[in-house]
């Protein structure tokens, strides 16, 4: 599995997408952090941040929450062309296994994700140090309990992965699987309310569906480890369902 994981990254990184979304992902948390920080510093609005104190590590996660959607973009438009350009089909007539192909594709994504991250947190964090600096008081000292933050929304990002090799593979389409993956991605929360919607009037039950989806998994601060339960589930199911049907399937 080295070699195949050595060879993707070595693609990646020469790939035209690989620079084209790490450069709009990078403009993006530019605009998100100069519209964040310009709230933070507008005098109208000076009374309610003494108020509320904001933090540049609470803030962060927030500002980059954007990215994730150009990162799933990069991993279904990633694996697909290994489909167009028959790469998987002469990797699989080597004799490598499947399953260490498909879980090449998964690593590789996952390391766009750290990479573009990194970038676009250093883009954000700059940014406050040119817009807030000592404005707000404290605003950089070290938040507790930022490294909790961090490690939920990493597991959001990689259960995002997961679903869009999952569709990359299995669709072997750049149109059919992205065009998926944005709708799963922008319609979650909408399917959730009008499935919660469905629940109260057919069964007259407040019960919710929102913290078993991977975008409400962690809104409930009190409920972490079943957070951490729910996006490790969808991680294990969707590579699982990925690999079986990779394997199961003819490579053409």
């Amino acid at each position: 599995m080295l070699n195949i994981l050595k060879t993707d990254f070595y693609k990646a990184f020469r790939t035209p997408s690989f620079w084209v979304i790490s450069i709009i992902t990078i403009f993006s948390s530019l605009l998100s952090s100069i519209a964040v920080f310009w709230l933070y510093t507008a005098p109208e609005f000076s009374e309610f941040i003494s108020a509320v104190q904001p933090n540049f590590f609470q803030t962060v996660p927030q500002v980059l929450i954007g990215c994730v959607f150009l990162i799933g973009i990069f991993a279904v438009m990633f694996s697909v062309s290994d489909f167009n350009y028959g790469t998987i089909k002469n990797i699989a007539s080597k004799g490598y296994r499947r399953e260490y192909i498909y879980l090449s594709k998964f690593v590789t994504a996952i390391g766009f994700a750290i990479i573009t991250l990194l970038l676009s947190f250093l883009t954000s964090f700059i940014t406050a140090q040119i817009m807030v600096n000592t404005k707000i008081s404290e605003f950089f000292k070290y938040n507790e309990d930022f490294h909790t933050l961090l490690s939920k929304y990493a597991l959001s990002i990689v259960a995002y992965i997961s679903i869009a090799i999952l569709l990359a593979m299995l669709f072997r389409s750049l149109g059919s699987a992205l065009s998926i993956f944005l709708v799963f991605f922008f319609l979650e929360n909408s399917a959730v309310q009008l499935i919660n919607k469905l629940i109260h009037d057919i069964f007259n039950s407040d019960f919710s569906v929102a913290p078993y989806s991977i975008s409400g998994a962690f809104t409930d601060p009190d409920k972490t480890v079943q957070g951490v339960i729910v996006v490790l589930v969808y991680i294990v199911v969707t590579t699982a369902i990925g690999l079986y049907t990779f394997r199961k399937r003819d490579i053409n």
